[in-house]
């Protein structure tokens, strides 16, 4: 349980990063709403896609590959 979706974010990012697979792959899927945090599923994307984006490295974005 992490309780925000930052840290949520923070800690998939983590254990990908640690992984021993060749192409880690992180499933992010909220096990309930999240009313307390944001007016609505929108701006519950909009936050996890910047987020997302925090991670992405210049390389991969430059290659056009948000791996």
């Amino acid at each position: 349980m992490c309780g925000t979706l930052e840290v949520a974010v923070d800690h998939a990012t983590h254990d990908a990063a640690e992984s021993m697979a060749d192409e880690p792959v992180v499933l992010l899927s909220p096990a309930c709403a999240s009313y307390d945090q944001f007016v609505n599923f929108e701006r519950r994307g909009d936050a996890f896609r910047e987020l997302a984006r925090a991670y992405v490295t210049p390389t991969a974005s430059a290659s056009g590959d948000a791996r």
